[in-house]
């Protein structure tokens, strides 16, 4: 008996390895809408915030975001192609987990193109569904999952690499490994608790057993 029925991942810092490239993307956007500018000096400070102290750092008004993430999509789109996974074995992970009778999914504030592109070019289009969300959206959105698929929350694993992810996992009552390779530093994931924090996705075989 599996202690998951699914496991949601999220797609940016967790699957596809997307920081380099979007850190490139930011600086063009920077320049466009006026924000603060970041240099590589300042990545390490930066990736102890949550979204909405980073949003707050570089001078993002709210009302902007849906105009910045739909061009930022658009830019990673033209270079999905040359993203490689953040782990060489992650799709051996997630085909075991589906093995084990385990549903798969990504919920990501990406594209489902971006991601469908990215699955194709790696042959790892092995996920039982994806779903896009907004930036802050992923609660709304893994409730009407829950609901859709007449599941429990506590039967729901998901895997992501933000502050934002464990917020919107505990939230909805879903339990959350947080990875060590992403987006937010290992301490600061800490902070706020998740149930558990992986260094390697093989980790997620045992949690899951």
């Amino acid at each position: 008996m599996v202690k998951y029925k699914y496991v949601f991942f999220d797609f940016d810092g967790t699957l596809a390895d997307t920081e380099e490239v979007n850190f490139v993307i930011y600086q063009k956007l920077a320049e466009k809408y006026n924000l603060r500018s970041i240099t590589i000096d300042e990545l390490g400070h930066i990736k102890k915030m949550s979204a909405r102290e980073l949003m707050a750092y570089v001078e993002l008004k709210k009302r902007y975001l849906p105009f910045l993430l739909k061009r930022g999509k658009n830019l990673l789109k033209q270079d999905i192609k040359n993203i490689k996974p953040c782990k060489a074995d992650m799709f051996d992970i997630v085909l075991k987990l589906k093995n084990m009778g385990i549903k798969t999914a990504i919920i990501t504030t990406n594209s489902k193109i971006n991601v469908k592109m990215f699955l194709e070019e790696h042959n790892a289009d092995i996920f039982d569904f994806i779903a896009s969300s907004s930036m802050f959206g992923k609660e709304s959105k893994m409730r009407k999952i829950i609901k859709k698929e007449k599941i429990e929350p506590e039967e729901v694993l998901y895997v992501g690499d933000e502050i934002r992810d464990i917020n919107a996992a505990k939230n909805t009552g879903v339990d959350i490994a947080s990875v060590a390779w992403g987006y937010n530093t290992v301490e600061s994931l800490k902070r706020h608790k998740p149930e558990y924090l992986i260094y390697e996705p093989s980790e997620l075989l045992d949690i899951c057993n």
